[in-house]
Formats: structure tokens, C-alpha cells, sequence
């Protein structure tokens, strides 16, 4: 644990979820590839399309709709739908088959585990302050065995501009009845995390785990502390 700024006094904390509690690069990857699979089980055609086919879909659907950068659901969705339009379908029956591909998906994207390390940790966390989790993901914390642990959560989309944008930070924070100051936010990411929480006027804890997949970029804007991993927060039990 190193600390950038002087921690003041805070009544409770926030939390990323993927690749701050669990390393998620691995869940999203097998996801993808089952999800992959899925499609050319079921829809044929798929198997002659490449990677790239996917990716021109998105970019689309992104430029016609950039409202959608805030809803990783909606956006695949809309990817799903579009792709398989293109590949000949009516657009209802290819929404139907998108929203069966995504639900499906879904399935595989839930399915982690949590470290009873770090369900405790929150545990333990959570009889002394209130939790709250914000992600800009689509994990569910009923799925993953984490939901117990928080007083509320907050997913971009739905209206809620994802991190670094200032939406999740506040409503957590009106929630709670603090002030940004008082609200500790824990996660991996430099520039949704520690840039966006920082700038919403709350502290931070930068989680830097060398073991998880996924590789950091550089910090632009330093934060209150850093943790090489998540669980050195029971320093703060």
C-alpha cells in the first residue's frame, strides 16, 4: 500500500467490480469465444463471417448512436441485431435471435467466482461503512454471490453516463447523504476509476494486481493510495 495524497476521513466506499474484486479478463474471454460457438451452432452463416465482421457492425451501431458507448448490453445488442440483418435476417426475428445470442452470453460472462478472501473482506467492510458498487460493465452481483455486501449499485447505461463521467459517483453519494470528499472509491481502472472518481471530487484506491490479466495504462492523474491488491483493504477494519 503507497499513498499519493493525504486520506481524509471517509463514511464509505465504492467499488469497480471486474478486474478490481476478480480478474475478468479470462471471463469475458472464454464468454466471447462461447458466445462465438453459440452463433455458428445455431445460425450457420455465421461461420463464414471473421472477427472484423463484428467489429464494422459495432463501429456502426456506435456511429449511429453514440449515446450507446455508455451501455455495453445495449450496444452488443445492437451489434448482435445488425450483424445478423446483414446476414439476411427480417429485424425482428434477428432481434430475437440477438436478445437469445446475448442471454446466452450473459450466462457465460456470470459465470466467476469471487474469492471467499474477497467476499469477506466486503463483508467485514460493510459492517462498518456502507458499500456501493460502480461498474461500467453488465456483471451481475446477484449471480456472482456479492449482492449482500452493498446498500446500492450503479451500472452505466440506463441513463447513467458510464465513468469517468461524474453520473454513478454523485447519485452514490446523494444515496448515502455524503459529500464526494467522504466517499473512498476502489478500483483498477486509471482512467475510469482514478481520473473519473477523482475528478467527481471523491478519494481513491487504486487496485494494481500484477496477477490479473489485464494490463493497466499509465496513471494521469495520481491517486489517494494504491493496493497491489484489493484485500489490503482490511487495514482499514
Amino acid at each position: 500500500m503507497r499513498f499519493y495524497r493525504r486520506l481524509k476521513p471517509f463514511k464509505a466506499l465504492s467499488f469497480d467490480l471486474d478486474d478490481t474484486l476478480y480478474d475478468n479478463h479470462p471471463v469475458i474471454t472464454r464468454a466471447e469465444a462461447a458466445l462465438k460457438q453459440h452463433l455458428q451452432t445455431l445460425i450457420p452463416a455465421t461461420q463464414e463471417v471473421t472477427a472484423n465482421f463484428w467489429w464494422q457492425q459495432r463501429r456502426y451501431c456506435l456511429q449511429q448512436n453514440p449515446a450507446l458507448s455508455h451501455d455495453v448490453t445495449a450496444l452488443r445488442l445492437a451489434t448482435l441485431t445488425l450483424g445478423l440483418v446483414k446476414l439476411g435476417y427480417e429485424e425482428a426475428e434477428a432481434k430475437q435471435k440477438a436478445e437469445n445470442a446475448f442471454a446466452f452470453f450473459l450466462r457465460h460472462r456470470n459465470n466467476l467466482t469471487v474469492s471467499d478472501e474477497v467476499i469477506k473482506l466486503l463483508e467485514n467492510l460493510a459492517e462498518k461503512f456502507p458499500l456501493v458498487a460502480i461498474s461500467n460493465g453488465n456483471v451481475s452481483v446477484d449471480d456472482i454471490g456479492i449482492r449482500h455486501c452493498f446498500v446500492d449499485t450503479y451500472f452505466a447505461g440506463n441513463g447513467n453516463l458510464q465513468k469517468p463521467e461524474n453520473d454513478m459517483f454523485h447519485q452514490a453519494c446523494e444515496f448515502i447523504n455524503i459529500t464526494p470528499s467522504q466517499l473512498l472509491h476502489v478500483g483498477d481502472c486509471t482512467h475510469a476509476d482514478i481520473f473519473g472518481a477523482m475528478r467527481a471530487g471523491c478519494q481513491t484506491a487504486w487496485v494494481n494486481n500484477q496477477s490479473f490479466a489485464i494490463v493497466k495504462k499509465p496513471l494521469k492523474t495520481l491517486p489517494t493510495m494504491q493496493l497491489d491488491k484489493v484485500e489490503q483493504l482490511q487495514t482499514f477494519l
